[in-house]
């Protein structure tokens, strides 16, 4: 009877302690959509974060609640403490060279007709497509899919008089997209050049500059910050340079149609990344 229960007593532990093992390396979580539903993924809790992992992330841009309390959502690595990243025209590019995702994404498009009015609806049913405004007095429709969807349509509704992809003009500020300032005329498809800074780098404060740097030096690494035209000052300070003390990703939703992502928070650091998606 001793030797059973002390198997007993080693087969709980066992379970007790897989069970702990288990929570630590890994997560269910509730992650909000851009359409305002949720949905549950697995994510594999780890700090080696790599190019191209899509990541559940806690939201970056609160003030009044822990980290771990934020709402979780998921977006792509696209770059890691050093790189340089930019988006032109739609195209995103990593330390000046063009990116080949190989992975789906999804942009938008407007399809319009030249004469009677058309049933968008009931065309775009035939695909895998998120309909949107209908516009030009039910001439024009937006629409949000995949570019090989989009090709698809382009080449089969011959109805069509256009079928494009709609771009941000790159001298439009979107003022939902980081940082926000005078300085920086910014959107959703064109944004940049930005750094990501490296735990202990030397970060350069020109007045011009230094907006980039807002959200790391006060929600990221808690600083007072202040800039103008020609000064910036950091904890009532002026200063012309700032070293971070953590190391900043930027991720970037498949969905470019969503900006919830560092288009609109910028860099975020690793500690608000929970880990990889698994499903």
């Amino acid at each position: 009877m001793k030797i059973k229960r002390i198997l007993v007593v080693v087969l709980l532990l066992a379970v007790v302690g897989g069970g702990v093992a288990f929570y630590m390396m890994f997560g269910f979580y509730s992650v909000k959509a851009s359409d305002g539903t949720e949905n549950s993924v697995f994510v594999r809790k780890t700090r080696s974060i790599e190019i191209g992992d899509e990541v559940a992330y806690r939201y970056p841009l609160g003030f009044d609640t822990k980290i771990s309390s934020r709402d979780v959502y998921v977006s792509r690595v696209v770059g890691v403490p050093g790189d340089i990243i930019l988006i032109d025209d739609g195209n995103l590019y990593r330390n000046n060279k063009p990116v080949d995702e190989d992975y789906t994404t999804y942009c938008r498009y407007r399809a319009s007709v030249d004469s009677a009015k058309v049933d968008f609806a009931a065309i775009f049913s035939k695909y895998d497509v998120r309909v949107g405004d209908v516009l030009n007095d039910g001439k024009a429709c937006e629409f949000v899919c995949t570019e090989a969807e989009f090709e698809k349509i382009k080449a089969a509704e011959k109805e069509f008089s256009s079928c494009r992809k709609i771009i941000d003009r790159d001298d439009w500020k979107d003022v939902d997209v980081f940082p926000s300032s005078a300085f920086f005329a910014w959107n959703k498809d064109n944004f940049g050049p930005m750094y990501l800074p490296k735990q202990g780098d030397t970060l350069n404060l020109h007045p011009r500059i230094a907006p980039i740097y807002k959200n790391i030096i006060t929600l990221f690494e808690g600083n007072d910050f202040q800039s103008d035209t020609y000064h910036v000052r950091i904890n009532q300070q002026e200063v012309s340079e700032f070293v971070p003390n953590k190391e900043y990703y930027f991720i970037l939703n498949d969905d470019r149609t969503d900006k919830r992502d560092s288009r609109m928070y910028g860099p975020i650091p690793q500690e608000y990344i929970i880990g990889k998606v698994i499903w």
